[in-house]
């Protein structure tokens, strides 16, 4: 069984003044940064919950759990509801 292709990866740095994160060591900022990147490209739709955890070493129920602690909802809440109850109303019938 062949391996899959590794993915392409890129680095990206950011600068910010010691004393604002004075008592994180460097693992620690670089944690922090790497989590509020993927919840936000998962509140933008840009990744799934189950992709975000896995970059980040997580399940995807401790993924949603970390959206909680960056009061990040799970749901879409812009969904038309009703036009999902019309669509499932229409498969079964």
């Amino acid at each position: 069984m062949a391996t899959p292709p590794t993915e392409e990866v890129r680095r990206v740095e950011i600068e910010y003044p010691v004393e604002i994160l004075d008592e994180m060591s460097s693992e620690q900022v670089q944690r922090l940064a790497r989590e509020a990147f993927y919840v936000r490209l998962y509140q933008e739709g840009k990744i799934s919950s189950g992709r975000a955890g896995a970059l980040l070493g997580l399940s995807r129920s401790d993924f949603l759990d970390l959206l909680g602690r960056y009061n990040v909802s799970y749901f879409d809440e812009n969904a038309d509801l009703s036009e999902d109850l019309r669509n499932a109303q229409q498969a079964q019938s």
